[in-house]
């Protein structure tokens, strides 16, 4: 897995090839978008999905814990995709195999049917010194293709980009890479102005979308994190 260092919020912030991101001086790692039993939701709908899809976010999952021990795992919500199912009563499995981690999820749109589990601390939001985690960024609407606002954050958070800094999910962000030709492909990023991040879906079914808004970006490709600006 390869890593970048960046500094955000006063605080250095190491972003994993995986999607997820680290931050050493709390010993904290976070993860995004997971949305564990969305392939069970698809096939209980009738819709065929790959198979293994399951199997590899447990295993994804599970790597990026061993690679991190006795962390503080903060999940920037939606790590269920919808109602309870046995892929996501897998996920319990895997908690309780690593415990000596602390588990927080910051709730999502998805996450509406939770499980009461022991080992999961449900939270709406957290801080941590001058970092605040959101699953959702403010101002965020898809109708309308606005990935957050500014203006909106600086209401909810008066001293944004100062003593507050925002780290969100929801996003699923991504940046297409153009080749030769009409060839292009689109890959997961990181993304980060002064006052926001935004982590990649971590999930192995979520996709991703172009935010069209100017920033810093590190694309996934490969194992390998790209930096790239828009």
């Amino acid at each position: 897995m390869q890593t970048t260092e960046v500094h955000f919020g006063g605080s250095l912030l190491r972003l994993n090839s995986d999607g997820s991101a680290f931050l050493p001086e709390h010993n904290t790692l976070l993860i995004a978008d997971v949305h564990l039993g969305k392939s069970g939701v698809f096939r209980k709908a009738g819709i065929a999905t790959p198979q293994g899809l399951h199997e590899q976010n447990l295993k994804q999952l599970a790597r990026a814990f061993e690679a991190h021990p006795q962390a503080t795992v903060v999940f920037l919500g939606d790590v269920f995709h919808g109602l309870q199912n046995k892929e996501t009563q897998s996920l319990k499995t895997l908690l309780d195999a690593y415990d000596g981690h602390t588990f927080i999820l910051v709730k999502g749109n998805h996450d509406f049917d939770l499980p009461e589990w022991q080992q999961l601390a449900i939270v709406p939001e957290w801080t941590l010194g001058k970092l605040h985690f959101l699953h959702e960024p403010p101002g965020a609407n898809f109708d309308t293709n606005t990935p957050f606002s500014q203006a909106t954050a600086q209401r909810d958070f008066p001293a944004l980009a100062q003593e507050v800094f925002l780290i969100c999910g929801h996003l699923h962000p991504g940046v297409a890479l153009r080749g030769k030709g009409r060839s292009r492909v689109r890959i997961k990023a990181f993304y980060l102005n002064d006052w926001i991040c935004v982590l990649p879906a971590f999930g192995t079914f979520t996709g991703q979308h172009a935010l069209k808004v100017a920033g810093t970006y590190y694309g996934i490709v490969d194992d390998t994190l790209l930096k790239l600006s828009e």
